[in-house]
C-alpha cells in the first residue's frame, strides 16, 4: 500500500501554522490535507490513520496526536482536502492531544478533528500512518488512540507511513 500527500518538502501552509486566520479555530489550523491511497490490498474493508508529532516530546513530554480517524472506506482512493470537517460521513475521528490536560480544549471541533501542525520551537517532522483493515472497527466518535490500536489488533492487512515537515 502507498500513500501520498503533496509536500514540497513542507506541508502546505494552508494545513499548518501559517494557515490564513479563516482556516483556524481557537488559533489552530483545521483544514485537513488530502491523502491519496494506492495499492490498497484486496480484502481491505476500511482504513484508519494516525498523524503524530514525535518531535513534540522535548516540548511537552509526549508525542502529540494531531489527527486519528477510522472506518474510512478502503475503496475511496483519496480522502479529500478538509474531509475532517466537511466529509465526516467518510470516517469517525478520535481525540487528538488538544483534549489533554496540557492543552485543555473542550471544543469538540478542535479535539475530535484534524488540528494541524504548529511547531513552537523548530521545524517538526510529522508521521502519517495509514492502516488497511479487514473490517470496520467498533469505535465511537471521540475514541482514544489506545482504543484504536486495540481494535486494530489482528485486523491490519497493510500499513504505510510517510513523514511530513512543518515549519516553525
Amino acid at each position: 500500500m502507498n500513500i501520498y500527500v503533496e509536500a514540497n518538502p513542507y506541508l502546505h501552509d494552508k494545513y499548518s501554522k501559517y494557515a490564513d486566520e479563516k482556516y483556524k479555530r481557537d488559533g489552530n489550523p483545521f483544514v485537513s490535507f488530502p491523502i491519496r491511497f494506492e495499492e490498497v490490498p484486496l480484502g481491505a474493508k476500511t482504513l484508519a490513520l494516525t498523524f503524530i508529532d514525535h518531535d513534540a516530546i522535548p516540548v511537552c513530554g509526549f508525542s502529540w496526536i494531531h489527527w486519528i480517524a477510522a472506518n474510512i472506506p478502503a475503496h475511496i482512493g483519496e480522502l479529500p482536502e478538509h474531509a475532517s470537517e466537511e466529509r465526516q460521513d467518510l470516517m469517525i475521528q478520535g481525540q487528538n492531544s488538544f483534549a489533554s490536560a496540557l492543552a485543555g480544549s473542550i471544543n469538540p471541533k478542535v479535539i475530535h478533528q484534524y488540528c494541524g501542525p504548529t511547531p513552537p520551537d523548530e521545524d517538526h517532522t510529522y508521521t502519517l500512518t495509514v492502516y488497511a483493515l479487514d473490517a470496520e472497527l467498533n469505535l465511537q466518535q471521540g475514541f482514544y488512540m489506545n482504543h484504536l490500536y486495540q481494535e486494530m489488533k489482528e485486523r491490519i492487512l497493510a500499513e504505510a507511513s510517510i513523514e511530513l515537515l512543518a515549519r516553525v
